[in-house]
């Protein structure tokens, strides 16, 4: 996944790699063996902003309906198009994106952070709070290097 974003130490090697077919050939525009890659190759070129690890509280209700704090630990990264208006913007609004971000998490119960929707779910409010916070539709994607719940 890392190759993608063009973060991978030999992203360069890979990207050439995988234009080459099996016999040599580069194939045509937008396919290789899996199908179209256009759309992950324009996520590729676009800038990153990594952020500091978010460490945060959210509540989790037991079998017995107490409520417990557990922790919730986020290392994410924001891809954004630098070609867009206000995308500028965006680097300097950092700490509010991360103090907006930080108050979404914080109001998170574990149930909603499970499973593949839990997670879509938290690309998709980031997303929409990156784009709220930054004034712009720059922000692109919201991707997670790691989410841990202790």
């Amino acid at each position: 996944m890392m190759h993608f974003a063009g973060l991978g130490p030999d992203a360069g090697a890979a990207d050439s790699a995988a234009d080459e077919g099996d016999n040599g050939e580069a194939p045509a525009h937008g396919e290789d063996a899996s199908g179209p890659v256009e759309a992950a190759a324009d996520v590729g070129q676009m800038p990153v902003m990594p952020f500091p690890e978010l460490i945060v509280n959210v509540t989790e209700t037991g079998a017995n309906g107490r409520q417990t704090s557990r922790f919730l630990k986020l290392n994410m990264l924001l891809v954004f198009d630098d070609t867009q208006d206000g995308a500028d913007r965006l680097v300097s609004r950092e700490i509010y994106l991360r103090d907006t971000f930080q108050d979404f998490l914080r109001q998170l119960e574990v149930a909603d952070i499970r499973g593949s929707q839990g997670l879509a779910m938290i690309k998709t409010e980031l997303l929409r709070r990156a784009r709220a916070v930054g004034h712009t539709d720059a922000p692109v994607e919201i991707l997670i290097a790691d989410m841990v719940v202790q």
